[in-house]
């Protein structure tokens, strides 16, 4: 059973377009995130259809890579997204699929191999996660600290995601448009998730503002062989 990648492109990004092609250390954000997802499998890349043409332009130079473009339905929303890239999976619903995100351009290729494993072992929901090490801390209305939040159960989940084609399908099919969670539709049915190591460089970040920390953590990383 193969394990097909999906990459999102949703037309909030038509908004800021810098966040998707402009470089930072040489590639753009999406360049950089599908050469690495394509290291496990077949990519789609699935565009709300204002950015398709720029999407392919930006990717033409991967055509060696297994990589397709999909447009989704309008308005070309995140969960719009999903559901194109899943009717475009090759094995339909008896495949498995990496969820990524293109808020999260730095994916460890061991991260990434831990959640293909794990589904081709037979896992139907995987989520990378880090423990919390920052200090936690409660408070009330006024702004007051009340408590020191303990934090030794608390996780960070990041992308990309595993999930069983059928069940993110099913989990994204009762979602609503402007706030599809597939992480909280999962977690709120009777389904079993599997937890691999995560990544302590990989994070969230909102591009061009963070186009310099991201810079550097980049040239930090270089080629090591544990990445």
């Amino acid at each position: 059973m193969t394990v097909t990648a999906i990459l999102p492109v949703p037309e909030s990004f038509a908004r800021r377009r810098e966040a998707v092609f402009a470089p930072v250390a040489g590639q753009s954000t999406l360049v950089r995130i599908v050469r690495t997802l394509a290291s496990v499998g077949d990519v789609v890349v699935c565009t709300a259809g204002s950015l398709v043409d720029e999407v392919r332009n930006a990717l033409a130079a991967l055509e060696l890579l297994p990589v397709r473009v999909v447009a989704a339905d309008a308005p070309g929303e995140r969960k719009h997204c999903i559901d194109a890239g899943l009717r475009a999976l090759a094995d339909g619903p008896r495949g498995h699929v990496l969820l990524h995100d293109l808020a999260w351009p730095l994916v460890a290729p061991a991260t990434l191999e831990r959640v293909a494993a794990e589904l081709r072992a037979g896992a139907v929901a995987v989520l990378p996660i880090c423990p919390v090490t920052d200090s936690i801390k409660a408070v009330d209305a006024r702004g007051v600290v009340t408590a020191t939040v303990d934090r030794a159960q608390l996780r960070t989940v990041q992308y990309p995601r595993g999930f069983d084609a059928a069940l993110l399908a099913q989990v994204i099919s009762g979602t609503a448009a402007d706030a599809c969670d597939e992480v909280e539709a999962v977690l709120s049915g009777d389904v079993p998730v599997t937890l691999v190591e995560g990544d302590n460089d990989a994070m969230s970040v909102e591009l061009p503002a963070d186009a310099g920390y991201l810079a550097a953590i980049i040239a930090d990383r270089g080629d090591r062989p544990d990445r």
